[in-house]
């Protein structure tokens, strides 16, 4: 009976898959005419700033219009995913809806990497510091989430919850490591949203990794300020 719960969590784990991809603008992960976003006017704010950034990557206004565009449409599909619930139900249904919110999850993961590829602050050190509360999204789900109704066998139940602990620990490791990404990126950086994304920082790593957090002046001192 372990083969069920384990093809649920294979859903999951191929949610880190799709690490380091290109950044810039010929990375466009939902650029395509077939790609359907559910943010359709940032995608098209995103769409029409790479395009103006193609053979002026020096530009450094276009680069930036280009992160900030970019992060827009991160953020409006992180808010997708955050409103995305799986309900409890049989093995193929769940499988069908936790596909379906790994794909969400995948292409707001995408597009904080591409806009954090742009090397332009401050919309790298706000793409880093959102990319781990996106991974700690996903970890409240995967705690959050049922077991099949369907899958009775006692052993087959406990393995699949053990499953998803494992899973949780995954998506924590790239919650500290897009928290630390944050925090090396922001340098002297402060003040307005800046802050906001250093204080968050700050507690993702206070939460999974204290040791790696206190090496931060910014987080010794109790977050980004204000």
């Amino acid at each position: 009976m372990r083969a069920p719960a384990t093809v649920l969590a294979a859903l999951v784990i191929g949610c880190g898959a799709q690490a380091n991809p290109p950044h810039g603008p010929h990375h466009d992960p939902v650029n395509s005419p077939e790609a359907k976003s559910r943010c359709p006017e940032q995608w098209k704010a995103a769409k029409k700033a790479r395009e103006q950034l193609i053979g002026a990557m020096g530009d450094e206004r276009r680069r930036r219009a280009a992160a900030e565009a970019v992060l827009a449409q991160a953020r409006c599909e992180h808010a997708e995913f955050d409103r995305w619930t799986i309900d409890a139900g049989s093995q193929a249904i769940m499988a069908q809806e936790l596909r379906a919110a790994r794909l969400q999850y995948l292409t707001a993961k995408t597009l904080y990497e591409e806009a954090a590829g742009y090397h332009v602050k401050p919309a790298e050190i706000g793409a880093y510091a959102l990319a781990a509360q996106l991974h700690l999204a996903f970890v409240r789900k995967l705690d959050h989430l049922a077991v099949p109704v369907d899958l009775h066998d006692p052993a087959a139940r406990a393995t699949f919850k053990d499953e998803m602990r494992s899973l949780m620990s995954s998506f924590e490791v790239e919650a500290a490591l897009a928290a630390t990404r944050a925090l090396d990126a922001a340098g002297v950086e402060s003040g307005g949203e800046v802050s906001g994304w250093l204080r968050s920082s700050c507690e993702v790593l206070g939460a999974l990794d204290p040791q790696g957090g206190a090496a931060y002046p910014v987080c010794r001192a109790g977050g980004g300020g204000r």
